[in-house]
């Protein structure tokens, strides 16, 4: 736990973003490269943990993103992610 806690550390201070934005980042580029590669299990690992950090600023590049790389679970996530009113709700112009 405290290793995670130092990593999370190290990450936020090399990248200048907060841990979920750069955790979620990476897991974006680590997907691509999975799926180039053929490395099913880390694919299958970035897929779900995208799943599970799905934010406002983050939800039109994933989507995008499980388009590209045919993630079905990922796509409709993001699809239920954006389709929920509370989601958008104050981050729309009026």
């Amino acid at each position: 736990r405290e290793a995670t806690t130092i990593a999370n550390w190290v990450l936020e201070e090399l990248t200048g973003m907060n841990t979920k934005w750069a955790t979620t980042l990476m897991s974006q580029h680590l997907l691509a490269a999975a799926d180039r590669y053929g490395l099913d299990r880390l694919r299958v690992l970035c897929e779900t943990n995208l799943c599970q950090d799905v934010a406002i600023n983050t939800v039109a590049t994933t989507l995008a993103l499980a388009e590209h790389h045919h993630c079905h679970q990922l796509k409709a996530v993001c699809l239920k992610f954006v389709a929920s009113p509370e989601n958008l709700r104050g981050n729309l112009p009026d």
